[in-house]
């Protein structure tokens, strides 16, 4: 959990945003390159915060690949008509890389609808991604109503559920599947052959081990690539689903990002699910840019050996 005081580092501040997750830094440009003391102070509070807003940025695309690749390398986003010149840049908007203001009806748009529903970045891939790191460049006026990203804590989801409920989910699986984004969103085209076998359905524990954080345990599911939990009925996975759905949207697991011209955003996927808040989207103009950082490995579950000997097994 995020603490109540800011954290001084000469040139820059760290400072919480939430009981639950997030902090800002203030006073650091990030468009040129970071020294090792900064990097490394930056991946501390990363650790502890698992999502840091980097306030009042100016970057280009070149200059936020450059950023994000100081953290690992990028992963390469599966259809290129929806990213931005560079195919690490995910065009995250309602507006065409020309600048049109998209209809509501268009597969792009239709796209970032799904993007509404709980879900944390690549889960569709073997290896998913570590974090994603998303910049503001178009943002709603602050008498809108939407745009927001939510963040929920699922390493503080899982602590607070009853013994009861992680004993059920200790051996339980989601498939993840980027082709069926298609069952949740029928209007989308279907994707080509060569994505679909580039992107074979997965799947991966509901329960995760993080040996990075002392083998402490997190939930690890989305609503936008499935929304079914296996190793039960059919019914009563998607029962135990729309459960998971609700839990997550407490409170005292969530914090609301409402955006900034500038911002620069960068979350742990391993940690956090996130959704977009739904908004007007034929009247606003709404245009951020994500690249995505790749994960190092297949995600551990609590029946691999390193967990189990962890947990005294």
């Amino acid at each position: 959990m995020a603490t109540a005081a800011p954290s001084d580092h000469s040139d820059f501040t760290v400072t919480p945003v939430s009981p639950a997750l997030g902090a800002q830094v203030v006073g650091l440009d990030v468009s040129r390159p970071l020294d090792p003391s900064t990097l490394a102070v930056l991946r501390d509070a990363f650790q502890d915060h698992h999502m840091l807003c980097f306030r009042d940025q100016r970057l280009d695309d070149d200059q936020q690949v450059a950023f994000s690749t100081q953290f690992g390398p990028l992963e390469l986003f599966p259809e290129k008509d929806k990213t931005k010149g560079k195919i690490e840049v995910y065009n995250v908007a309602n507006v065409s890389p020309e600048g049109e203001h998209l209809a509501q009806d268009d597969q792009r748009v239709i796209f970032q609808r799904n993007n509404g529903r709980w879900h944390t970045d690549s889960s569709y891939r073997y290896i998913p991604s570590l974090a994603s790191i998303m910049y503001g460049v178009e943002v709603l006026p602050d008498d809108s109503e939407g745009g927001e990203t939510g963040f929920s804590n699922m390493l503080a989801a899982y602590a607070a559920l009853p013994d009861d409920k992680k004993v059920q989910l200790e051996p339980l699986h989601q498939v993840h599947s980027y082709a069926d984004i298609r069952r949740l969103e029928p209007t989308m085209p279907p994707m080509t052959a060569a994505e679909r076998d580039a992107l074979p359905p997965v799947t991966h524990p509901v329960v995760r081990v993080h040996p990075e954080r002392d083998y402490r345990r997190s939930l690890y599911f989305t609503a936008n690539t499935s929304l079914e939990i296996g190793g039960m009925t059919h019914e009563d996975g998607k029962a135990l689903h729309r459960w998971l759905v609700d839990y997550v949207n407490k409170p005292e697991f969530c914090y609301f990002h409402r955006w900034q011209p500038g911002d620069l955003v960068m979350w742990d996927n391993r940690v956090l699910l996130h959704r977009a808040i739904p908004y007007d989207y034929a009247r606003y103009r709404r245009v951020l840019r994500r690249t995505t950082v790749a994960g190092a490995g297949p995600i551990m579950g609590p029946f691999w050996p390193e967990a189990r000997k962890a947990a005294g097994g």
